[in-house]
């Protein structure tokens, strides 16, 4: 059942240029890391309640969206933190709004993952998001360390728990 503080983990789909890249780059990273997730994903959110999500993605700044647009499309990641972390993560969220989305960290990422690994460190910008980072941010403030380099690496964190779903709806 989906509860405040979820992560809302968005499958990807075939013929959508920038999922299709995304989707890539996961296979890349699961292939290295030996590990597989349910879903390849191309997108995270975290819902807040009621119909909404707030979340990092191109083309707008960080903030409220519609969890609607995501309806049957995606599986919950429950995250395993206590209580107090919970409150903490969703109060740090609205600290992540209103910032540009990170393209060349998109752009990096891509050399990330395309390279191996071997181009050395990743790219870290203090002041723009992209999804997975958006919600890697506001865990930190929170206190929880989680990988969110991208989505897919970020569902297979620790600290978060996948439910596979055939079919979603809000509650």
């Amino acid at each position: 059942m989906l509860q405040s503080g979820d992560l809302i983990f968005v499958r990807s789909h075939i013929d959508r240029p920038v999922e299709d890249l995304i989707s890539f780059g996961e296979f890349l990273l699961e292939r290295e890391q030996k590990q597989k997730v349910a879903h390849l994903y191309c997108h995270v959110a975290v819902y807040v309640g009621g119909n909404t999500v707030y979340e990092a993605q191109g083309g707008r700044k960080s903030g409220p969206a519609n969890l609607g647009d995501y309806f049957g499309d995606y599986d919950i990641g429950h995250l395993k933190i206590t209580d107090n972390q919970r409150r903490a993560f969703l109060g740090a969220l609205p600290k992540e709004n209103g910032l540009p989305y990170d393209w060349t960290g998109i752009f990096w990422l891509v050399v990330y993952i395309l390279t191996l690994k071997r181009c050395g460190r990743r790219y870290h910008e203090q002041r723009r998001r992209y999804c997975s980072k958006y919600v890697e941010w506001a865990l930190g403030l929170a206190g929880v360390v989680v990988d969110g380099l991208t989505p897919s690496t970020l569902a297979l964190d620790e600290h978060v728990q996948i439910e596979v779903c055939a079919k979603v709806r809000a509650v």
